[in-house]
């Protein structure tokens, strides 16, 4: 696993078609939710430290080398917003998640960020487990918030890392 690491700062709108596609096929996968190329290339996810990409070494620069991504941006005056945080299912429960979480939380307090949401869909379950687990609280129902219908919003205090 030496060869798999994250990469920080990346847009989606700056990744080439082939990568998006990727990205789709990856949601779709993982989460069931169907992505049009532009609506992965309009989300307002702005270059900086908080955007991660979990990539096989070996395979890079082929779209294949993406195993997964978290992508979130400065939201209001104190708070981040995760707009996507996939895995494939076999780099799940192996520590990418929490590794990336860690990332993301150290590079929020460094910001002045006190607070983190997210939209999750409520089916996910070992999803809301691992937010939950670091804090988060669901806050809202969010009917009809995906195709497959009811999501949360989830809502947490930005804390430090466990190590």
């Amino acid at each position: 696993m030496d060869n798999i690491q994250w990469m920080y700062g990346h847009e989606p709108k700056s990744l080439p078609d082939e990568w998006k596609k990727r990205i789709q096929t990856m949601f779709l996968s993982e989460t069931g939710e169907e992505y049009s190329l532009q609506s992965i290339s309009d989300l307002l996810i702005p270059e900086w430290a908080g955007n991660m990409l979990l990539i096989d070494q070996k395979l890079y620069p082929a779209p294949e080398s993406l195993l997964g991504l978290l992508w979130a941006l400065p939201y209001e005056t104190h708070g981040v917003r995760i707009a996507a945080f996939v895995l494939e299912a076999k780099h799940q429960s192996c520590g990418w998640g929490g590794k990336a979480w860690n990332h993301l939380v150290e590079i929020s307090q460094n910001k002045g960020k006190i607070s983190i949401q997210l939209e999750v869909k409520a089916e996910n379950v070992r999803a809301q487990e691992f937010y939950k687990v670091r804090g988060l609280k669901v806050i809202r129902h969010l009917e009809n918030y995906y195709k497959s219908g009811l999501g949360y919003e989830m809502k947490g205090s930005i804390e430090a890392p466990s190590k």
